[in-house]
């Protein structure tokens, strides 16, 4: 029989039969283990929880517990000078540099808040008794120094923060640096307005002055009479100035007696001689023997104290009509020549004062009667003589005008705060001359616009309320 048409039973026979396994040598076996979980819950899961259910593994919290950052105290926020510092320059946007625009050298770029450099900037003004005008809409400020110096202040915005600009523009370029180095250092926060008001006070120039107090004692050696003959000198020098009919030579000329007022400058001998001069229009003292004093040609000093009553109380020279406002030339040097006129008065009238504070010193350490004459005496005498001079316009009432514009000029306003403190210290007749008058309460609004813009007419104001009322207790 044919093999091929043998039945399949006999092959699902011999497949069912069990054949043997071979086993190799190092062959894995599989094998399967069981584990029991307890039944115990256990009490606290690795976050602190109770796990409800013990099969159940709380992930969440041991992940929350281990990844979690470290709980940092947060500093204190530091308090920003804009938090206190009110000023009404409150600029939103600023405009970019322009193109081909080259910035001064005199500029800052700082990456700071721009309410920050703004309040900065307005703090510096305030503490430098700088006039400052500003403009919210192009973010600028124009501003003007107590040395008639002009400067513009620009804010620009940049790719590395923001750009303040500082360009001079009329004005002493020696001054224009003092103050630059200031405003500069206050826009990248290195300015202390505290501190600086602790070593210099109101004034700006007090270590320049201290240098040349140190060379003017070099000069102690000299004779008397040869300081007195350089002061006239010095002081005619100044009068052929102001006679000539150039408004820059007149300029000079004031200016040369703002210096010669100025005992920090030229010494205490010239000042006095400087100040008897613009007071009384004379060189001599009224309570001196005439017999030992030298002896010149007092009509140039009589012209010079009748320019500086004219200047203040008329605002012209000599026989000159009065310009009308407006923004011609002449009208603007006459300005700069009445700020001058009232910073020589001040002068004067303070070198009176510390004379008169020096001979009752001696007075009382040598028990002997002073020979000078009085600053009471010098200031009734000098009132009088304003008031002859120019008719019904009084000085005083020049003086109370001239404070009551404090917010459109701060520096004229505090130079008459400074004439009116020393006018109202040294004479009863003035003092009361100035209650009658309204004195107190134009100084109060001055006092409150020097408290926000100017630290030099806030200062002299409180000097001429402390005057005020301590004399009004007394009375």
């Amino acid at each position: 029989m044919d093999k091929r048409n043998q039945p399949s039973n006999q092959q699902d026979e011999n497949d069912s039969k069990p054949r043997a396994v071979s086993k190799q040598p190092n062959q894995s076996v599989p094998e399967f283990r069981s584990v029991a979980m307890s039944s115990v819950p256990r009490p606290m899961s690795v976050a602190g929880a109770t796990i409800r259910n013990p099969d159940v593994i709380d992930k969440e919290s041991y992940f929350s517990v281990a990844f979690a950052k470290p709980q940092v105290s947060k500093p204190e926020p530091v308090r920003k000078l804009s938090d206190d510092v009110q000023s009404n320059w409150a600029p939103t946007e600023l405009r970019p540099v322009p193109a081909f625009y080259p910035l001064e050298r005199s500029s800052r770029v700082v990456d700071d808040e721009l309410s920050e450099v703004v309040a900065r900037v307005s703090e510096a003004n305030r503490v430098l008794s700088i006039h400052a005008i500003y403009c919210n809409d192009t973010a600028t400020a124009s501003l003007l120094t107590a040395e008639n110096v002009e400067m513009q202040l620009s804010l620009w915005k940049t790719t590395g923060g923001i750009a303040v600009e500082l360009q001079r523009r009329k004005g002493d370029s020696i001054a224009f640096h003092r103050y630059s180095r200031y405003l500069l250092d206050a826009v990248v926060g290195d300015f202390d307005p505290q501190d600086h008001v602790a070593k210099h006070g109101e004034q700006l120039d007090v270590i320049y002055s201290k240098k040349i107090q140190r060379l003017l004692s070099l000069e102690t050696g000299k004779e008397a009479a040869t300081e007195l003959e350089n002061a006239i000198i010095a002081i005619e020098i100044a009068h052929g100035l102001l006679m000539k009919d150039r408004m820059d030579a007149r300029q000079l000329g004031l200016e040369s007696l703002c210096l010669l007022t100025d005992p920090n400058k030229t010494g205490m001998t010239t000042a006095l001689i400087a100040s008897r001069v613009v007071l009384l229009g004379t060189a001599q003292d009224l309570g001196s023997d005439q017999e030992h004093d030298m002896m010149f040609d007092e009509a140039p000093f009589q012209e010079i104290r009748q320019t500086i009553l004219s200047l203040i109380q008329l605002r012209r020279i000599g026989d000159a009509d009065e310009f009308e406002s407006g923004l011609s030339e002449e009208e603007e040097h006459i300005t700069i020549l009445h700020n001058l006129a009232l910073a020589v008065l001040a002068n004067a009238l303070d070198v009176i004062e510390m004379e008169d504070d020096d001979d009752d010193e001696d007075e009382q350490l040598t028990n002997r009667p002073r020979a000078r004459t009085s600053s009471e005496t010098i200031c009734e005498n000098f009132l009088l003589d304003a008031s002859e001079a120019s008719g019904d316009n009084e000085m005083i009432k020049t003086l109370i005008t001239e404070l009551g514009k404090a917010g459109d000029k701060p520096h004229n306003a505090c130079l008459s705060a400074k004439c009116i403190g020393s006018l109202c210290r040294a004479s009863e007749k003035a003092r009361r001359r100035a209650k009658e008058l309204g004195a107190k309460t134009v100084v109060q609004t001055a006092l409150e616009v020097g408290t926000r813009t100017h630290l030099k007419l806030e200062k002299e104001c409180e000097k001429v309320i402390t005057t005020l009322s301590t004399q009004t207790e007394n009375e």
